[in-house]
């Protein structure tokens, strides 16, 4: 501990007659001088229990607060705060202690109990221990123990940090700084969508696909579709290097990824995104911003510190996630681009909590936890903005919607499988056009697909969990629309009559438009730079509906083919159309153009 300076004060009288006692312990409580004593002795023992706290929540042996001085003006402020504790009760409870502690001490028996403490009155040099007890000696022993009891009945060991700087007059704690939240005031944030991004995604969610390799590592591979070249493998290290772990112990890491993991990895690349260049930066995240960033904070049936021990959890698995890639795209002057990872981590992640040690030197119940994000190496080729514009990096982006992070998997899986898909996929897939089978096919295992194929019951559920889905998704803004060739009204949510015979073929087979929620079409639509990106409500423009519905009809056109060409849901024309909708300033350039209307 640091030097704790204190002003004492010269009142030395010894203590020679026993019969005196009960007087003189009512002379000291009477003149204040034991309060005084003990207040000193109060801030000494706070200052001890701060220099620990700060470690066990911090892990800094060097404390902030190395010295304290304790003055008189500190000592007055100590004894305002504890003012309701010096009740009768607590000067009879100690009285009988002091007192007989007075009387041992004067007849002579041993002194070894007698603890000096924090002197707050000179002691009297003309007397020594086998002679006498000095008046101050006394005060001084006996303020250190009675402070003791007084710090029992705040619970001293209960408080944090900050709060017994506070009670010591001291300035707040210096706190990490960490990155503000995602979605303040706003709903959209941009996204890595690289391939990369998309198999990570995948190796998360879809845990049935993990093999084991010839090696006997672990390993989940993924290949594009048009180029057996283009490729990219996923394996699992142990903590702290990239040791790639075996396959019965990988598991372990593997069970702990899922939806969860799956959020935060999109929060961390989000907030990747957001960084001026994010294969050099660092940046540290609360876990009580990403508990109301998934929307947790609404959840009552966990403790706040479950909610983020299940953060830190989380976090810890997404560092041992690492990741291989190479994947061609685009040609330059010099031929085949090749954007490509060496093996290394996903993420590098340092998880701090701050709370109590427990007997292990732990933190079982934290009030806060600190997670610093380093962005793996993946980030150098696949995040270079510099190198996008000169074709040698593939700086590729969609958007995220807070509704997706906000989707309750254990009562919504399916719709927070396919929200999480479209997100990925959004900047492949302008027109938001798919068929059934595609989407199921990439967000539940292949076994499930089959099982609805021989089974009627498990059709059944397949079926009614695509369409509450869907529902769902309509409800927080999502845009749907179903090709009316091969999606009939029969086959649809909203439709409660008994599923046709046969129903299940064509229904894997239809045709269906997801888009996500406005303004985020439009924004992948129109390519913007990510600090472009300010998302604002549409304003009206001169364009009616009627206006609209007589171009597209002189040109001959469905609502579905101008919304192919549009890059939006054909919903979405419907509605402006009826009127139901505003045209953006960026569908109205498009109209004017595509439409040849006259503005």
């Amino acid at each position: 501990m640091g030097v704790a300076e204190v002003e004492t004060r010269q009142h030395i009288v010894p203590i020679k007659d026993p019969d005196r006692i009960q007087e003189y312990a009512l002379k000291l409580a009477r003149e204040g001088k034991l309060q005084y004593a003990i207040l000193v002795n109060v801030a000494t023992q706070l200052h001890q229990a701060l220099k620990t706290k700060i470690f066990q929540e911090t892990g800094q042996e060097k404390s902030p607060y190395e010295d304290l001085k304790i003055t008189p003006k500190l000592v007055a402020h100590l004894e305002k705060q504890f003012e309701k504790l010096f009740t009768a009760d607590f000067w009879e409870k100690n009285a009988e202690w002091i007192m007989n502690h007075l009387d041992i001490w004067n007849q002579g028996e041993t002194h070894s109990d007698l603890q000096p403490g924090m002197l707050a009155f000179s002691p009297d040099p003309s007397f020594s221990k086998s002679e006498s007890w000095t008046e101050s000696q006394i005060i001084n022993a006996c303020g250190y123990h009675v402070a003791d009891e007084l710090l029992q009945q705040i619970n001293v060991q209960n408080l944090l940090a900050d709060e017994l700087a506070k009670i010591l007059e001291l300035a707040p704690l210096p706190v990490p700084v960490t990155e503000p939240r995602l979605f303040n005031n706003k709903a959209t944030v941009a996204l890595p969508t690289a391939a990369l991004m998309a198999s990570s995604l995948r190796a998360q969610i879809r845990t049935d696909l993990w093999g084991e390799a010839a090696s006997s590592i672990a390993v989940f591979q993924h290949q594009a579709k048009g180029n057996s070249s283009n490729y990219i493998e996923h394996y699992i290290s142990s903590p702290g290097d990239i040791t790639l772990l075996p396959w019965d112990e990988a598991q372990q890491i593997i069970d702990k990824f899922g939806f969860t993991s799956a959020k935060l990895h999109m929060i961390f690349a989000a907030h990747t995104m957001k960084q001026e260049t994010p294969w050099q930066s660092l940046f540290t995240l609360k876990a009580s911003d990403i508990v109301k960033e998934m929307g947790w904070d609404k959840n009552h049936k966990k403790t706040q510190t479950e909610k983020l021990l299940e953060i830190a959890k989380t976090a810890f698995a997404l560092d041992c996630l690492l990741v291989k890639a190479v994947w061609i795209e685009g040609m330059n002057k010099k031929g085949q681009i090749i954007a490509s990872a060496p093996v290394g981590r996903m993420w590098n992640v340092y998880i701090k909590p701050q709370g109590q040690l427990n007997f292990e030197g732990k933190v079982d119940n934290p009030y806060e936890i600190y997670i610093t994000v380093q962005p793996g190496l993946w980030t150098q080729d696949f995040l270079n903005r510099a190198g996008a514009k000169s074709r040698e990096a593939l700086y590729q982006f969609g958007y995220l919607s807070q509704q997706v992070l906000r989707i309750d998997p254990y009562h919504n899986e399916f719709a927070l499988r396919l929200a999480i898909h479209v997100t990925i996929e959004s900047r492949f897939h302008t027109s938001g056009e798919y068929r059934v089978l595609t989407l199921l096919e990439a967000i539940l295992p292949k076994r499930e697909i089959d099982s609805a194929r021989s089974a009627r019951r498990k059709a059944y559920n397949l079926k009614q969990n695509w369409d509450d889905a869907l529902q769902l998704l309509i409800t927080l803004a999502w845009q749907i629309q179903f090709d009316p060739e091969t999606y009939p009204e029969r086959l649809q949510p909203e439709n409660k009559e008994r599923n046709p015979k046969g129903y299940l073929d064509q229904w894997l087979a239809a045709k269906l438009f997801i888009l996500q929620p406005e303004p985020i079409p439009v924004l992948v639509a129109s390519k913007a730079e990510p600090q472009q990106l300010k998302p604002a409500l549409p304003k009206p423009i001169p364009i009616t509906s009627a206006d609209l519905r007589k171009a597209r009809e002189d040109k001959g056109w469905n609502q579905r083919k101008l919304a192919g060409w549009l890059g939006v849901s054909q919903s979405l024309i419907a509605q402006i159309e009826r009127g139901q909708r505003t045209i953006s300033p960026e569908i109205e350039a498009k109209l004017l153009k595509l439409l040849e209307i006259q503005d």
